[in-house]
């Protein structure tokens, strides 16, 4: 049977895209891929810092199966870091470095050297020092603040912990605080990607508030008791200095909340020299009074 020319044309141009087909799919290709670095056979005290580029681009060439099937996962540029000592470090990119699948090669790379900087590892002890957001309510202090553990320990490069004489903890909200409170909390640790921190992730933080305390000068006038003759008492105020809570001493002022007075019981009509009784509250302290003895004259009329 005779194929017509049309016919012979169709089957043509068929097998024409079934042969590129195949070429594309079995054929070589080349294709740009970027190749993460890693690092191996670091000695213990030391560690690679301070390197760029993290991510080379190589040029692959393969079957297009395979370049089209690779994984990121498959890719990667492996440093030997065995001979390795301190200071700076020419690394030069060779095929070899390159780890890839098999029946693809690697005919170059972007860049083809890079400088890293080996540094020594050490570890650190340093203390943990809260960080403190805004402030506790009106007439309150933080008097103390106690963190458990105290202190923590670091590990990494010894140019950067050189630098470190303290890690702080994430900001901790204090705003509006009237009493004691213990709170958990993480440290803050972005001084470097390569420090690292041994123990808990999270501390303890014990924040001691109290009340804010100050001395408050008081003009008070100067009572009688225990008996029923007129008196006159000269002087007839005296000027008091309590120290005790903000609060405390500012509602004393306006309510006059303080007892002074002279005890003129069993005495009779005369002239007496006397000292003041003086009662605060309880959370106050007396710390001067001036005059502090009183001259009192008691009349006979009733």
């Amino acid at each position: 049977m005779r194929l017509s020319y049309k016919s012979l044309i169709l089957v043509l141009a068929g097998l024409i895209v079934l042969v590129l087909g195949g070429l594309l799919f079995y054929g070589e290709q080349e294709v740009t891929r970027a190749i993460p670095v890693k690092f191996e056979h670091v000695p213990h005290d030391l560690i690679a810092v301070r390197y760029t580029p993290l991510v080379l681009e190589a040029c692959l060439k393969g079957p297009s199966r395979v370049l089209k099937g690779i994984k990121g996962s498959q890719l990667s540029c492996r440093v030997d870091l065995s001979m390795a000592k301190p200071g700076p470090l020419l690394v030069k990119v060779s095929p070899e470095m390159i780890k890839v699948p098999r029946q693809v090669s690697v005919r170059e790379t972007d860049p083809a050297s890079f400088t890293i900087t080996i540094d020594r590892r050490i570890d650190k002890v340093v203390p943990i020092v809260p960080d403190l957001n805004k402030d506790p309510a009106p007439g309150y202090v933080i008097s103390r603040v106690v963190t458990s553990p105290c202190t923590i320990q670091l590990i990494g490069p010894m140019g950067v912990l050189e630098e470190i004489s303290a890690v702080r903890t994430t900001p901790l909200d204090v705003a509006g605080l009237t009493e004691t409170v213990k709170k958990k909390v993480a440290l803050n640790l972005r001084h470097d990607p390569h420090v690292k921190a041994f123990g808990e992730s999270l501390v303890e933080v014990e924040i001691v508030v109290e009340q804010k305390m100050a001395e408050k000068w008081l003009n008070i006038a100067i009572q009688a008791t225990g008996t029923k003759y007129k008196h006159v008492i000269t002087p007839n105020r005296i000027k008091i200095l309590l120290r005790g809570p903000v609060q405390t001493l500012e509602k004393l002022t306006r309510d006059n909340g303080v007892e002074v007075y002279v005890d003129l019981k069993g005495l009779v009509p005369g002239t007496y020299v006397r000292p003041a009784v003086i009662k605060p509250p309880l959370n106050t302290t007396l710390v001067e009074a001036k005059p502090e003895v009183f001259t009192v004259k008691l009349l006979k009329s009733r």
